[in-house]
């Protein structure tokens, strides 16, 4: 039980950073056994809204949402949620669970190569104004 609450302190914390603390609820919360991979994710999804909302209204008060643009993709995004659900319940777990970790595995690689490259970068811009 204390391992599934700091999982969920670490992940919301993430979350509300924006930094997908989700996908990391889900890989610590099935790495450490906690719950089968569709359990995590449906925690997730409960964890998501309840950021959600907070994260949504901070940063309406702060005027950090563009209105318009909001309009314009809540609806597509409600699609995308439904039809992602309806693929989840169809779809077996393990190839859930595998798609998801290939999925992380491209992800933090994508990290890692765009920081290296980003870090490359800021040094010959060092090398050069010396």
């Amino acid at each position: 039980m204390i391992k599934a609450i700091l999982i969920a302190i670490v992940s919301g914390i993430i979350a509300g950073m924006g930094v997908g603390g989700g996908s990391i609820f889900i890989l610590l919360s099935t790495i450490f056994g906690l719950f089968s991979h569709k359990e995590a994710q449906s925690y997730n999804l409960i964890m998501f809204i309840v950021v959600g909302i907070f994260a949504s209204i901070i940063n309406f008060k702060n005027k950090k949402i563009d209105i318009n643009l909001f309009k314009k993709i809540i609806i597509p995004l409600c699609i995308g949620s439904i039809i992602g659900v309806l693929i989840a319940k169809n779809i077996n777990e393990d190839e859930i669970k595998h798609t998801f970790y290939i999925f992380m595995l491209i992800i933090g690689s994508y990290e890692i190569i765009t920081s290296l490259k980003n870090l490359l970068k800021s040094n010959n811009k060092n090398k050069e104004r010396s």
